[in-house]
C-alpha cells in the first residue's frame, strides 16, 4: 500500500508542478488562524497582509519568492508557509495554493484568488462548509485506484 501512496504522491506533485510551470492554473491563498478568538483572528489578518504584500506581481516568480513571503509572515507571528494543492469548495477547481497555517490551525480561515487573469489578491468570503475537505476529481487518480481495487 505504501508504494501506491508514493506513486500517487509523485503523480500529484508532477501535475501540480506542470500547472505551476505552464502558468495555466489559478493560484489561491489560504490563511488559517490559530483559534477563533478576536486576538487570533486579528493576528491571522495581519499575517495575511504581510504575506500578500511580499508576493511578487507575477505568478512565475512566486516559488522563488517563497522564502521572502515566509519571512514576512513570520515577522508577525510564528506560522507555517507552504505551497499545497487545494480547492475552496466543490464548485471551484483545485489549484496551487499559498497555504499559511498559524499554530494548530483550528481557527477560521480566509482565502482568495492570488493570481488569475491578471487579478491579484481578490479576497473571498470565508468558506461556510467543511473548509478542510479537499476533493480531487482526477481521471488518472481514479484509474490508478481502480487498478488496485480501491
Amino acid at each position: 500500500m505504501y508504494g501506491l501512496k508514493a506513486v500517487c504522491s509523485v503523480i500529484l506533485s508532477v501535475a501540480l508542478l506542470s500547472a505551476v510551470q505552464s502558468g495555466q492554473a489559478e493560484w489561491y491563498y489560504r490563511v488559517i488562524g490559530q483559534d477563533d478568538t478576536a486576538a487570533g483572528q486579528t493576528e491571522k489578518n495581519r499575517i495575511r497582509e504581510a504575506a500578500l504584500s511580499a508576493c511578487p506581481l507575477l505568478e512565475d516568480d512566486l516559488l522563488s519568492a517563497l522564502p521572502e513571503i515566509k519571512k514576512a509572515a513570520e515577522s508577525v507571528a510564528p506560522c507555517r508557509v507552504e505551497i499545497k494543492c487545494w480547492s475552496p469548495g466543490n464548485s471551484l477547481p483545485s489549484a496551487p495554493t499559498l497555504y499559511i497555517t498559524i499554530g494548530e490551525g483550528r481557527g477560521h480561515n480566509c482565502w482568495g484568488v492570488l493570481y488569475a487573469d491578471s487579478l491579484r489578491m481578490a479576497q473571498a468570503e470565508e468558506i461556510p462548509e467543511e473548509p478542510d475537505k479537499v476533493e480531487f476529481v482526477w481521471p488518472i487518480w481514479t484509474w490508478l485506484l481502480s487498478l488496485f481495487g480501491l
